[in-house]
């Protein structure tokens, strides 16, 4: 098994779960921040080399080539997802090339990518900053690294967002390493099995980044704004803590 063992088995018994949140557009948190957010960040793709690292069943890099891409390097080590993604009926090969590999030992040579996109990326395990260096090593010297993450000062398990606990938090464990393991509720769809995430302090989160050689360049946290407050009561109760980080990079000069 490919990549963190805890990490990459979660993700093959949730395949089907998630294949069908995504192509059903059923995850508001995908669709009206996270996605919207990304993109903007990305601007336009036209004529790049782009690295979709952690692509799951393909959606971003379907959206990055339709943008005129010149070519998507999608990689995941979950051999389900990346099947999904082939076999996609809008996948073109000569505009995306699907991986099945681990992000911490990518299949592609230095320097031979524009931008990389890690998009919500779970934290490696065993050694989670070897992907930051895999990520400086295919990127140009010119190039971009787009990370958007969960939260790591504020992202916690459902179960412990509620009103009763909101407050409490627990500093030798942000400071430590933090294990959040999780089934999903999505619409009126459950995961199978529960996901197995790791979380590090934002200190040591940034260090992993700038170890690598990357400068931060900007930084963001999707929200939901007034007017889908406004629209939709639903954020009030399931937005009431920063839950996303977005980072833009570039390589230390």
């Amino acid at each position: 098994m490919l990549g963190d063992e805890l990490v990459s088995r979660a993700y093959a018994r949730n395949a089907d779960f998630w294949i069908g949140i995504v192509r059903d557009g059923l995850d508001p948190f995908q669709t009206k921040l996270t996605d919207p957010a990304l993109l903007e960040v990305i601007g336009d793709p036209s004529g790049q080399r782009i690295l979709d690292a952690g692509c799951g069943e393909g959606q971003l890099a379907r959206a990055l080539t339709a943008r005129g891409a010149r070519h998507v390097h999608g990689v995941d080590t979950c051999a389900e997802f990346i099947t999904a993604a082939r076999e996609h009926p809008e996948h073109q090969e000569e505009s995306a090339t699907f991986h099945h590999a681990d992000v911490a030992a990518l299949p592609l040579p230095d320097d031979s990518v524009d931008l990389v996109v890690a998009n919500r990326l779970p934290h490696g395990i065993a050694f989670p900053q070897r992907r930051f260096h895999e990520f400086a090593r295919v990127l140009t010297p010119t190039g971009r690294l787009i990370l958007l993450s969960m939260h790591p000062c504020f992202y916690a398990a459902r179960s412990e967002r509620s009103a009763a606990n909101a407050g409490a938090f627990d500093l030798d464990e942000y400071f430590g390493v933090r294990t959040v393991e999780q089934h999903f509720q999505v619409a009126d769809r459950r995961s199978p099995a529960a996901s197995v995430q790791q979380f590090h302090s934002l200190e040591d989160y940034i260090a992993m980044v700038t170890g690598a050689g990357f400068v931060v360049t900007g930084l963001r946290e999707p929200h939901p704004s007034p007017a889908q407050r406004e629209e939709n009561p639903w954020w009030n109760e399931h937005f009431t803590r920063p839950l996303f980080l977005l980072l833009e990079c570039a390589p230390r000069p």
